[in-house]
């Protein structure tokens, strides 16, 4: 693989179709089980080669991103070169797109796409399980973006197992303008609900999946593809319980696109964006324009972003 001096990169969005929450360990991690999906709202990432005096440096329009060493598309540049022995500078230009802290993984997103972007750079082919480990010390959803566009991911996100969605399917997202902290909804989910968490058994059997008794841990590995029917697996996120309940404007958004047709509707992971899944392209952005027509420049909610996105099959790197 030849090195270049520039290559440029998409940084998908993603929405969780299932997400359960299972036992918490004693590393603070949670483990999950959750149906991911990446959708073409994309950020895009510029990633230059710059002499070793330079550093890494992020260059973005976006001021709530952190800067420095606190930011993850940082880490991970830094991750790659030190795991890889590379002695340069780098500049990534990031045109930001997803929204922060909307439970659609856009920092996770961003890391991996680095990631990727940097083994094209440096004319590097490492095999993927390398890459994914090195992307899961970064965060937990980093994993799943790297190996996309549908799978199961299980565990702390360290284990992914790739399915597919058998329809075509548009999603309308909206984001009330809201940036949810992730650490506070599952502490605040451990604090309200059972010590022992109710385990996804009718789901699993649906997908002929199984969890082990203690590992909780996916067996098979030969899941079914996701069917969008109404025998399927409903649309399930345990996180709702506590995003909604601070911020009811969620259910509010979540009523609202039911009732302009969504075949589904669920928040994604930690909030706060809604999303709602349409059969075609027209149904979405029908009822993108009535959310759009809600946000008015003397609307209250004219600070909410509404997006329609398709629903990929494949990763778009």
């Amino acid at each position: 693989m030849r090195a270049r001096q520039t290559v440029t990169v998409r940084a998908p969005a993603k929405i969780n179709l299932a997400l359960y929450v299972l036992d918490r360990q004693s590393s603070g991690y949670h483990r999950i089980l959750s149906l991911m999906q990446m959708v073409n709202l994309h950020d895009r990432l510029i990633l230059t080669r710059r002499p070793k005096r330079d550093g890494i440096r992020v260059v973005t329009a976006c001021r709530a991103l952190p800067r420095g060493r606190k930011n993850l598309i940082v880490q991970a540049a830094r991750a790659f070169f030190n795991r890889y022995g590379i002695h340069a500078g780098l500049q990534i230009e990031l045109d930001k797109k997803i929204p922060i802290g909307a439970g659609l993984g856009g920092g996770s997103s961003d890391a991996a796409a680095t990631l990727l972007g940097l083994c094209r750079l440096f004319g590097l082919a490492p095999v993927r399980a390398e890459l994914t480990a090195l992307g899961g010390a970064l965060g937990s959803d980093v994993p799943f973006f790297l190996n996309g566009a549908t799978a199961w991911v299980a565990g702390i996100g360290d284990e992914i197992y790739p399915t597919r969605l058998n329809r075509c399917l548009w999603a309308v997202l909206v984001h009330p303008g809201i940036e949810v902290s992730t650490a506070f909804t599952y502490s605040e989910l451990d604090r309200v609900r059972p010590k022992a968490p109710p385990r996804p058994v009718p789901i699993l059997k649906k997908i002929r999946l199984t969890l082990g008794r203690k590992q909780h841990r996916i067996s098979s590995r030969k899941s079914q593809a996701f069917q969008r029917t109404k025998r399927s697996p409903s649309l399930h996120n345990d996180l709702e319980l506590i995003t909604i309940g601070r911020y009811p404007v969620i259910e509010t958004i979540k009523k609202r696109l039911s009732a302009l047709g969504a075949e589904g509707v669920l928040m994604s992971g930690s909030g706060s964006t809604v999303f709602g899944l349409f059969s075609n392209e027209s149904s979405a952005r029908s009822a993108a324009s009535f959310f759009r027509r809600l946000r008015g420049p003397t609307s209250p909610n004219r600070g909410w972003r509404v997006n329609v996105a398709r629903l990929l099959n494949r990763p778009p790197w």
